[in-house]
């Protein structure tokens, strides 16, 4: 019984510890093609599919950027309005600028960024590798 007590224990202590303290754990990351730099105009923007969620792709004046469509205040999903050079939640019309930075309504910081490489005319961003451990 002592054993499976302290089992338990170490579980529960790792995995509090995991939540507290998310960053501590390294994510592996997964280099991703998202297309050719010769091919991405600058102010183009192009949403890409990972799984079940969408990024943005955006190449402007200084380079690319790669942000999360996951809005910062709720979670609700985010749309890039060519027509305003924005992204837009419809939850609670919060909206950000080209660079990911809140310009308007509830959201408390920027969307999510994530990086981004050219190699050799060649455009990659990097994701984090999904987990298939179970809590």
């Amino acid at each position: 019984m002592g054993g499976g007590l302290l089992a338990s224990f170490a579980l529960i202590t790792r995995n509090g510890i995991k939540y507290i303290f998310p960053s501590i754990e390294s994510t592996p990351l997964r280099k991703l093609l998202v297309g050719k730099d010769d091919k991405i105009k600058i102010g183009e923007v192009k949403e890409v599919q990972v799984g079940e969620s969408a990024l943005y792709l955006i190449k402007n004046k200084d380079g690319y950027k790669v942000f999360s469509s996951v809005c910062t205040h709720l979670g609700c999903k985010v749309k890039w309005e060519d027509y305003r050079n924005r992204f837009y939640c419809p939850c609670h019309k919060g909206v950000f600028d080209s660079h990911g930075n809140v310009i308007e309504g509830p959201p408390p910081r920027p969307l999510d960024e994530f990086k981004v490489e050219v190699d050799k005319n060649l455009v990659y961003m990097w994701i984090e590798e999904k987990s298939t451990e179970t809590v």
